[in-house]
């Protein structure tokens, strides 16, 4: 093998650290090392237990080829990583030193899959393991190819430290974004709209909550252009103040205020409670957020409200509407109204709703059923 230029030695470098970010860049990355060493085949994989197509990036896959590592070949690459054991973490070695140049190709592995696409001689490097899994790159010739040389072996071992970090690079972002989905997944499982803003303004991420409240083509908030924007000008002002105010705040937004409500002038549409936060813990380089979180809640969720109140109290249908009625702010005369009940009724109905909520006056009722509403949404 010719010598690669130093240019092309470190294109591949930063092909792979690329990759280690970025799933997609991966396999783009692997063809360069394959280049780089004239190789018929490459492979960045983990072998262990429950082997899915997700633990190898290869270059020339056949499909089909591919699937049956996985499938009818999956205890001869299991095999394969049981020898691979014995190999030390960060060091170089031959296919055919590993198992026995006889053995390997009397294997099934090598007769119904890696002859078939000409992988006639490989050199590789183990990169690490964790409990039953472990990782390696490896590199193959063809049939008509030379042999790798020491040259070949020696310009491997200087790249795996490199490809080392690269395969713990690649789990620490994985974990980050299995984390990352896993709380996007509980956030939007909450009732409550949660919006993340950057500094400048910009929205980054809306749970699901707050996505249906911000789509609704009558709502006091909604997006344009990724800013969060309010219907009325005055309210817009005020959203302003408030979030500028807390993104300039040091210490616990420094007395600045970091709640607004947005009256509706609309009977179809509710009033809007908001809440601003810092997103991350400040820092003593870095005293003022740079993200902020939004709370937002719509006021006297009546529906909501009502069901809860049934489930959790055992209020009857009409004692749930009339209570529901008075946590969204009416009068006991104006939810008699609203049933179509006359007033004594509804003290009655009243006096039932206490008895069954533990409670003695409207104000600790109207506490009561408004906290009591489901913070989880039903399943996704």
């Amino acid at each position: 093998m010719s010598v690669p230029s130093i240019d092309t030695v470190i294109a591949t470098v930063d092909s792979l650290l690329e990759g280690a970010l970025d799933d997609a860049r991966m396999p783009a990355a692997v063809e360069q090392l394959r280049q780089l060493f004239d190789g018929s085949k490459a492979c960045h994989a983990s072998l262990g237990p429950g082997l899915s197509p997700a633990d190898a990036v290869s270059t020339n896959s056949d499909e089909a080829m591919q699937r049956r590592c996985y499938t009818d070949l999956s205890d001869e690459f299991l095999r394969f990583g049981d020898a691979l054991r014995a190999v030390p973490v960060g060091t170089v070695y031959r296919d055919g030193d590993l198992f026995g140049l006889e053995a390997l190709r009397a294997s099934r592995g090598w007769r119904e899959w890696m002859a078939p696409q000409d992988m006639y001689g490989g050199i590789g490097c183990r990169l690490g393991e964790s409990r039953t899994r472990q990782w390696f790159f490896d590199v193959q010739r063809g049939q008509r190819q030379e042999p790798f040389g020491p040259s070949e072996v020696a310009l491997l071992q200087r790249l795996t430290p490199l490809l080392r970090r690269v395969s713990m690079l690649s789990r620490e972002v994985g974990q980050l974004r299995l984390q990352r989905d896993e709380a996007r997944s509980a956030l939007d499982m909450v009732t409550l709209a949660i919006i993340l803003v950057e500094r400048d303004g910009r929205v980054v991420y809306v749970n699901r909550s707050a996505d249906d409240l911000l789509s609704g083509p009558d709502g006091l908030l909604s997006l344009r252009l990724s800013r969060l924007v309010a219907r009325h000008p005055g309210d817009q002002r005020d959203l302003k103040r408030l979030l500028e105010g807390a993104f300039g705040a040091r210490d616990e937004f420094g007395g600045q205020r970091s709640s607004l409500i947005l009256r509706s002038d609309r009977e179809e549409t509710q009033s809007l409670s908001i809440c601003v936060v810092p997103a991350s813990p400040r820092r003593a380089d870095r005293p003022s957020p740079e993200r902020l979180l939004i709370a937002l809640k719509p006021l006297g969720q009546v529906d909501e409200i009502a069901a809860s109140s049934r489930q959790l109290f055992h209020l009857t249908d009409c004692e749930a509407r009339i209570a529901s009625a008075l946590a969204g702010g009416l009068s006991l005369a104006q939810a008699a109204a609203l049933q179509g009940v006359r007033i004594s009724t509804a003290r009655t109905h009243l006096a039932r709703i206490f008895q069954k909520t533990d409670t003695r006056q409207q104000s600790q009722l109207v506490a009561l059923l408004q906290g009591a509403v489901p913070p989880l949404r039903g399943p996704l």
